[in-house]
């Protein structure tokens, strides 16, 4: 049962440093996406001229964010819970809640959200899709967007399930790490 335990907690943590890395790169985005999305203000209202690329990558880098954001806001549980009776339950219930959550909603739905986007973005980055509006090339970038959302989303619910298995098999804190559902600081 040990090893079990041992390899299930490090699936986890490979699972957390993975949506980390990501997470914590793709944030430099943001710097991009100010840049490029409210720079044109000015640069159109007050001098007349910007360029519909910058707005048209400024919104893919906007899309980046947040696609790549779920996954990170899960991996430090800040996503938006309806906390009514949650935080009075025993951690036992807690990581019970966590994972039928998990297996029985986030898998499901993220699961779905590859699978019928997959063919989508096969289609899209094949002809490599512009935007229909400006004509300007890059559009199959938010398809395979989709595709990463979905993907990094079930490798941290994966995760999380690893996790939460370990805790309800050995309750005990892992030498080492903070206990599950604990309030965290990000890095």
């Amino acid at each position: 049962m040990s090893v079990f335990l041992r390899c299930l907690r490090g699936f986890a943590r490979v699972a957390d440093a993975v949506v980390d890395a990501v997470g914590s790169t793709s944030a430099w985005l943001v710097l991009f996406v100010i840049a490029t999305l409210f720079g044109q203000w000015p640069l159109r209202e007050l001098v007349g001229t910007g360029h519909i690329l910058a707005n048209d990558f400024g919104q893919i880098a906007h899309a980046a964010v947040f696609a790549v954001g779920v996954a990170y806001a899960m991996r430090w549980d800040g996503h938006v819970r309806l906390d009514v009776v949650y935080h009075r339950m025993s951690a036992r219930a807690r990581t019970l809640v966590d994972l039928i959550g998990t297996l029985l909603i986030i898998v499901p739905w993220a699961g779905m959200v590859l699978w019928f986007s997959w063919p989508t973005m096969l289609r899209s980055v094949a002809v490599f899709e512009k935007f229909a509006e400006t004509w300007s090339p890059g559009y199959w970038l938010f398809k395979i967007l989709l595709i990463a959302f979905a993907a990094l989303l079930l490798l941290q619910a994966a995760g999380h399930v690893a996790r939460d298995v370990a805790q309800l098999l050995d309750p005990r804190p892992e030498p080492g790490a903070s206990p599950p559902n604990s309030a965290q600081t990000q890095p």
